[in-house]
C-alpha cells in the first residue's frame, strides 16, 4: 500500500484530503466547539487550503492527514495522520478530529487501529504518541482503549499544557 492510496474501514472511507475539501476543513477548523482543545487557533479560509497543501504529497514526508468520509453518504467525518514523525527515535505523534455531529459514535475506535497500521507496519516506527489537551477526556478514554498510557512529553511543546499518551510496539 502506498500511503497516497485510499483504504476504508466498515463504516469509513480514507483518502488524502484535496481542494474540494476546502469548504469542510475550515468548518472544521474554525468552528468553537472543534477548537476547544486544538492547540492552534481557528483557522480562515486560506489557512484551510494551506493545510490541504501542507498534506498533499505524504510519501516520504514526515506528516499526512486523511480525511474520513461515511461510505454510504461520502459525509465528512473528519481528518486522521500523523505528524512529527522522528526518524532516529523510531517515533511518531497521531493526532486526529472527529466533526461534533459524529461525536460518541465510535468513529475514532474505528479509525485509529487503521492508523496504527500504517504507523508501526508503513513508517517502522516503534512509539506512537498524542498530545491533548488535560480535559479532552474522550479523546483520552479513545486512545487508553488500544493500550495507550501517560507519560513525559515526546517532544517538546510550545502550547498550552497537553497531556502525551504513548502506544509502544509489542511485537
Amino acid at each position: 500500500m502506498r500511503l497516497s492510496e485510499p483504504f476504508q474501514t466498515e463504516r469509513l472511507q480514507f483518502r488524502l484530503l484535496n481542494l474540494d475539501d476546502t469548504d469542510a476543513v475550515f468548518r472544521q477548523f474554525s468552528d468553537p466547539d472543534m477548537c476547544r482543545y486544538f492547540s492552534e487557533p481557528p483557522c480562515d479560509l486560506e489557512e484551510a487550503k494551506e493545510i490541504i497543501a501542507h498534506y498533499n504529497n505524504p510519501e516520504g514526508a514526515d506528516h499526512l492527514r486523511y480525511g474520513m468520509f461515511d461510505k454510504e453518504t461520502g459525509a465528512f467525518i473528519g481528518t486522521c495522520g500523523y505528524h512529527y514523525w522522528d526518524h532516529n527515535l523510531k517515533q511518531v505523534e497521531v493526532g486526529y478530529d472527529i466533526w461534533k455531529d459524529y461525536w460518541r459514535q465510535g468513529y475514532m475506535s474505528e479509525a485509529l487501529p487503521a492508523l496504527l497500521k500504517i504507523c508501526f507496519e508503513h513508517l517502522g516506527v516503534d512509539c506512537i504518541y498524542i498530545l491533548t489537551h488535560p480535559q479532552n477526556h474522550a479523546s483520552i478514554a479513545s486512545v487508553a482503549k488500544f493500550g495507550f498510557e501517560a507519560c513525559e512529553p515526546c517532544r517538546k511543546v510550545d502550547e498550552e499544557p497537553q497531556i502525551c499518551m504513548k502506544l509502544i510496539r509489542t511485537t
